[in-house]
């Protein structure tokens, strides 16, 4: 019996020009989606924010000249487009593990590069059901004003994607994120004024939105930045599925000495958490 490789292959050859191109995308992408998991098979939540923020893949020649004795051989490059600086650095780390994965789904290529999605790019989705599954997939509050544990920590995770969204620079996005000792979500009834936010969303009826509070040491910089940069985190913010009503800005006390919500690599840690001595 012939493998599932050597069919497709074979039922490629049978299709037309425009049919068998369209069923070898979609055979690259099913092998890129299979690579990126194998990857990153001990952070499945990772593998899964790679993959949401992949607008496009390819797989082309390599057509920079070269010296040397294999000067005239092909050599395939991988190219993925993301739209998110945060995922470019963590695919930017792990690209030898992910160009290994490839060659092992059936990829014979030889480099791996990726590029921020710009412009229209931007717009589009390798894998638009992952959107969809996690649309609305913001934990609802059963009790209390606040989000509690994981839930909140989640949620931070969001306002930390939207903060390297607006940045896009890696370094700018950290330099921000950095000054937070303690941050938290709490929520915000409907019948809530804005207050001293300096940022606002509003919201239909029905929707659950938050208060997010940022515990600084300069807290007179952080205002001066949340000004500037608010509207922009909470406008990604929502588009990544958490509405922000707005964004206040209080001083760390001493509990927070060395704490920070959040980190380089790993979760969240809220302030709520922080302050008990359970984030480092």
């Amino acid at each position: 019996m012939q493998s599932l490789s050597t069919g497709l292959n074979a039922l490629t050859d049978r299709l037309g020009p425009k049919a068998a191109a369209a069923l070898k995308r979609s055979r690259n992408k099913e092998r890129y989606r299979a690579a990126v998991e194998r990857a990153w098979r001990g952070r499945p939540e990772v593998a899964r924010l790679v993959l949401m923020h992949t607008n496009g893949i390819y797989i082309a020649k390599d057509e920079r000249p070269r010296k040397g004795p294999d000067r005239d051989r092909d050599i395939l490059v991988f190219g993925i487009y993301l739209d998110d600086a945060m995922v470019r650095t963590e695919v930017d780390s792990w690209q030898s593990v992910l160009l290994t994965a490839l060659r092992q789904e059936g990829l014979s290529v030889e480099e791996l590069r990726f590029m921020p999605a710009k412009w229209d790019m931007r717009q589009r989705r390798l894998f638009p059901e992952l959107w969809e599954e996690d649309a609305g997939a913001m934990p609802e509050r059963t009790g209390g004003r606040s989000l509690q544990g994981r839930d909140e920590s989640r949620a931070l995770d969001v306002v930390k994607r939207a903060v390297y969204l607006v940045f896009e620079d890696t370094e700018q996005a950290w330099a921000f994120l950095e000054q937070v000792r303690g941050a938290s979500l709490d929520e915000v009834p409907a019948t809530r004024d804005a207050g001293e936010g300096m940022a606002g969303e509003g919201c239909r009826q029905g929707e659950k939105r938050y208060w997010l509070t940022f515990y600084v040491d300069d807290t007179e910089a952080m205002k001066r930045l949340a000004r500037s940069f608010g509207g922009a985190i909470v406008s990604r913010a929502r588009r990544l599925g958490l509405r922000i009503r707005g964004i206040s800005v209080r001083q760390a006390g001493p509990e927070l000495a060395g704490m920070r919500t959040f980190q380089r690599q790993g979760a969240s840690v809220p302030y709520r958490l922080l302050k008990g001595g359970e984030g480092s």
